[in-house]
């Protein structure tokens, strides 16, 4: 048996975990438990049933063996899932037992099973993408339905519509956009560089449901823009611009503009990648934000948008990035440089505008300078100076600052959180630990990083918080979000209780 082991870093424990299995080489556990049943059936029904076509009536221990397999089924599965099989003995045959006893078992990852405490703090709820039936068709699932075997990100916004009653489907939706995207396992089949799946789902404590497509038929809040009747389409193309490797959004936010299909447009920003370093590493081209006013389902790259990844402008600071709108007539953007290794920055522009990247100021902490205040810098926003923009948090310096949690920052996202009355922000950092801070103002000061979970079997990154969790609405204290796993290369849902930071 397998033991885990750790490592000491000065300040820091990582505990490594072996690499899970392949996922087709072990069978899980419900699958053990189904062979198990099904010999022992088999073995005591098989001189019973013959081996011609037609099927004799049930005897009485036929029956007491399926009451016996449905028990166990019943119970591992409750156990497991918390759902149960729901089959009814009296109105079985032979036949329609084995189905439904094979129904019952469900083909998710051995780790993390559903509901599993990763930390004091955080739960596995359930996987949200990938070939995996949970249960319930519309969770995960994501493979005859869409075309999407493997994914990852899920940055998280609301669309900012209001529900019309008067129609069978329901337009105030969650919107999620994904980065490389296969039909087949282990990131091959049909490739598209990004994806948008759509929920309406307000109880996120079993997971998230997505509502199947809407082919042809101008419903634009089905579960994705199609490109077939099972296929998600790529969203983003480069529209001219250099397409690199592939195009991986990183933020979204809508924003009222009437007078436009729906009265909101949406805001994706995304980068270009021209090139993968090594592990935790990339070269960006650019960064760029593109727009739909219809709900996802059309995008336009704005040329003024564009950020070339140019150090001496500043913009090589706002590479990837995370969007906030507090309800101030401004969009917060927060940027790290590509790859993470780097810090975060904050700028700021007027929601009209943010698309027009001359409009943004930049903010700075301001510093005393040198001997005599010399490069003394005043603390403010200043406008068109990317180069100006300091970094809010995680950078760090020093032994002890390379050992701290939250020094480097990677994929991120941020959110007014009405339990918390704080702006929060949730990262990976250096030792892949899954961390968050909060902060009064959208430029901090931010506090210290706590750690929410540390690194996991198979490699986490990406949290994308959901806008729609309890404590960001004020009804509750568990905070949702997306959290990507590499070694199954999908993306799942987790559940953190604030009050357990």
């Amino acid at each position: 048996m397998a033991v885990a082991q750790s490592i000491s870093i000065p300040t820091a424990a990582v505990v490594l975990t072996p690499a899970p299995a392949p996922r087709v080489a072990l069978p899980t556990p419900l699958e053990v438990v189904r062979g198990v049943v099904s010999t022992v059936v088999g073995w005591a029904l098989g001189p019973l049933l013959g081996s011609g076509p037609a099927a004799p009536p049930a005897p009485p221990l036929a029956w007491s063996l399926l009451a016996f397999a449905r028990r166990e089924f019943d119970d591992f599965v409750t156990a497991v899932t918390g759902r149960t099989t729901q089959v009814s003995a009296p109105t079985l045959t032979l036949a329609a037992a084995t189905t439904a006893l094979a129904q019952a078992a469900v083909n998710l990852p051995g780790f993390p099973l559903p509901g599993a405490q990763l930390s004091p703090s955080t739960q596995f709820v359930q996987w949200l993408t990938g070939n995996y039936q949970t249960g319930n068709p519309l969770i995960a699932n994501t493979l005859s339905r869409f075309g999407i075997d493997g994914t990852d990100v899920g940055v998280t916004w609301d669309n900012g519509m209001v529900d019309d009653p008067s129609t069978p489907y329901d337009e105030h939706q969650v919107l999620m956009a994904f980065g490389d995207t296969f039909s087949g396992p282990n990131m091959t089949g049909n490739w598209r560089f990004n994806v948008l799946l759509r929920s309406a789902d307000t109880d996120l404590s079993d997971g998230e449901t997505i509502p199947n497509g809407e082919w042809f038929n101008g419903n634009m809040f089905g579960g994705t823009p199609l490109s077939s009747p099972t296929t998600a389409r790529q969203i983003i193309h480069p529209d001219g611009l250099p397409a690199g490797i592939t195009l991986i959004p990183t933020a979204g936010v809508s924003i009222p503009t009437p007078g436009t299909q729906f009265g909101v447009t949406q805001y994706l920003n995304f980068m270009s990648v021209t090139n993968w370093g090594a592990p935790g590493t990339w070269t960006t081209n650019y960064s760029a934000i593109a727009y739909s006013t219809d709900n996802g389902e059309n995008w336009t790259v704005a040329p003024s948008s564009v950020r070339y990844n140019d150090p001496f402008s500043g913009n090589a600071k706002f590479q990837q990035g995370a969007f906030v709108r507090p309800g101030d007539g401004y969009v917060y953007s927060y940027g790290t440089p590509n790859g993470r290794q780097g810090a975060a920055y904050v700028s700021r522009v007027a929601e009209k505008d943010i698309l027009d990247t001359t409009k943004y100021e930049y903010y700075n902490k301001g510093s005393a300078g040198g001997w005599f205040g010399i490069g003394a810098v005043k603390a403010g926003w200043y406008k068109n100076q990317p180069a100006k923009a300091s970094a809010m948090f995680g950078q760090s310096s020093g032994a002890c600052g390379v050992a701290t949690p939250g020094t480097q920052v990677s994929e991120m996202s941020v959110q007014y959180n009405k339990l918390l009355n704080k702006y929060v922000v949730l990262y990976g950092d250096q030792f892949n630990n899954i961390v968050m801070r909060t902060s009064d103002t959208p430029q901090g000061t931010w506090s210290a990083a706590k750690v929410l979970m540390a690194q996991q079997s198979g490699g986490i990154y990406a949290p994308m918080m959901h806008p729609w969790s309890p404590s960001t609405m004020g009804t509750g204290t568990d905070l949702y979000w997306n959290l990507s796993l590499y070694s199954e290369y999908n993306v799942m849902l987790m559940k953190t209780d604030l009050t357990k930071v």
